[in-house]
């Protein structure tokens, strides 16, 4: 059950962070900060086991390859775009993590672009 184990290690590095943030806020942070890598990496794990179900299914329907490999890329930036955004915010750094959602924005625009005209390319091909 790791959904369990991520669970409750937010929660003690949450209620330690809290402790500790009275006497210590750097160390609060770190801890805080500290529990979010370890947490991304215990779910790393299970996101490289949908990335090849997404590959083996991208592979079976061919003419899906090329929208399934542009999915898979906005999705993981989506996801690192919104870790960091969120390390930012826990370390005070607001201003900062907006820019990193910003940037994040352009980047999954520009990357599905391409299958945007794909699509109208299609959808007039047909009228």
């Amino acid at each position: 059950m790791e959904v369990a184990k991520i669970a409750a290690i937010g929660l003690i590095a949450g209620i330690l962070a809290v402790t500790v943030k009275k006497t210590n806020p750097e160390i609060a942070m770190q801890v805080s900060i500290g529990a979010g890598v370890i947490i991304f990496i215990m779910v790393a794990g299970e996101l490289a086991d949908a990335v090849e179900f997404i590959r083996s299914f991208a592979e079976e329907y061919q003419s899906f390859s090329e929208g399934v490999g542009t999915v898979l890329k906005v999705v993981g930036i989506a996801y690192i775009a919104e870790f960091a955004v969120q390390i930012l915010k826990d370390a005070g750094e607001s201003a900062l993590s907006s820019k990193v959602e910003i940037a994040a924005k352009v980047i999954i625009m520009l990357l599905t672009l391409p299958l945007l005209h794909s699509f109208a390319e299609m959808v007039f091909g047909l009228l």
